[in-house]
């Protein structure tokens, strides 16, 4: 898969994370498979109480802008600035959402790696990624933490976003996504889910990785009946009271409700290095900006893989883990061969593509019709050096 850049300058002086080895290679090379879940070994009574601990926090999250941060520089450090950087440093705004990857911006705010890399960063936190997306469309943010099918359409409806930087893609020594059945379905193998009730988000990488994995099977796409839920937390609610038979949810959800008594059927270890989340920035920044984000990100990358305790500490501070889980929740490493620079190719974007025009929101779908937004350019979406 082609990056964007050479890969940036890593510190010697880093420890490597303590699960696994990592290595300058395309995969990792000699590790051991990581725990498939989290948070094994708890109870399905201590997994309910996770869940429901879990989705009060989702519920109590911080309002839009409750907390930002300046991307400072760690005080007294020698290299908080790079030599030859001593220009202005250029003032980007970011919206998160309180998911597992965006420690990687947390951390390169909190450590001083934007600052270091003549950037001054302010991440705004959101709730749901519709509010999100509404405030990069109306222009508020000139970068979001987002899906590469988000940036498609924003690209097709005339929003000059672009693919900055990956945070998490599918590796085979962890899952992150999954589908997982209800308790009352747990009985049931995949053959048995024909026809069944299917919980997912249309228009988003939950909703594409269903058609990956009826790829994968064999499997028609209409091999489900899929109901189309937003928000995740509502999405456990109803699979965990078994008012649906299946669901696709990111860990660590896909962790609590198999502890809880559903079964996992089908996970994204099998998907070989695909990008599941991005940051994008406005593309009418100069390729600078872009690549001096993705180094920020690396530097991240070395830091959260070397300090995971020290990680799981900012994400524990911005509630991304409920304080009650921080002692049993692990981090898995991320792989600094494609985080943040393994942008997808040209093949995958057209499998992007083709599953928009299956929904009608890109034109030229399987009908021929041409209804639906232009298809955008792979260059306007996965610039090859970012920016303008």
């Amino acid at each position: 898969m082609p990056t964007t850049s050479a890969p940036p300058r890593r510190s010697a002086a880093l420890k490597p994370h303590p699960d696994l080895t990592l290595r300058n290679s395309r995969v990792f090379r000699g590790i051991p498979a990581l725990p498939a879940r989290p948070f094994a070994g708890r109870s399905p009574a201590a997994a309910l109480l996770t869940l429901l601990l879990v989705l009060c926090l989702l519920a109590a999250a911080p309002p839009a802008g409750a907390w930002n941060d300046t991307g400072r520089g760690v005080e007294g450090s020698a290299d908080s600035q790079d030599a030859g950087d001593a220009q202005v440093p250029v003032r980007l705004k970011i919206g998160l959402l309180p998911v597992e990857d965006t420690v990687l911006l947390i951390a390169a705010a909190e450590r001083g790696f934007f600052v270091q890399k003549g950037l001054q960063v302010e991440l705004v936190n959101f709730q749901s990624a519709l509010d999100k997306d509404a405030a990069a469309i109306a222009g508020t943010l000139d970068g979001h933490f987002c899906e590469i099918i988000s940036v498609m359409v924003q690209q097709a409806s005339g929003r000059n976003f672009k693919v900055a930087a990956v945070t998490s893609a599918t590796s085979p020594y962890r899952r992150m996504f999954g589908l997982v059945t209800s308790p009352a379905s747990a009985g049931l193998d995949l053959s048995g889910m024909r026809g069944k009730t299917l919980l997912t988000a249309r228009q988003t990488i939950t909703d594409f990785l269903a058609d990956v994995f009826w790829r994968a099977g064999g499997l028609p796409e209409n091999f489900m009946e899929r109901r189309d839920i937003k928000k995740i937390p509502v999405r456990m609610q109803l699979l965990m009271s078994s008012q649906a038979d299946a669901a696709l949810v990111p860990e660590p959800m896909l962790s609590v409700a198999e502890t809880a008594g559903g079964k996992v059927l089908m996970d994204d270890r099998e998907i070989p290095d695909m990008p599941l989340a991005v940051v994008a920035l406005d593309g009418r920044l100069p390729p600078r900006v872009f690549t001096a984000f993705r180094e920020a990100l690396a530097l991240s990358v070395d830091w959260v893989n070397a300090e995971p305790g020290e990680a799981k500490g900012l994400m524990t501070a911005r509630g991304l883990i409920p304080p009650e889980l921080a002692g049993t929740y692990r981090l898995p490493a991320f792989d600094p061969a494609t985080i943040p620079s393994g942008l997808p190719d040209v093949k995958l974007y057209g499998e992007y593509v083709r599953y928009l025009q299956r929904l009608g929101v890109l034109a030229g779908g399987p009908d021929g019709g041409g209804s639906g937004l232009p298809v955008p350019a792979y260059s306007d979406v996965v610039p090859a050096s970012g920016g303008r």
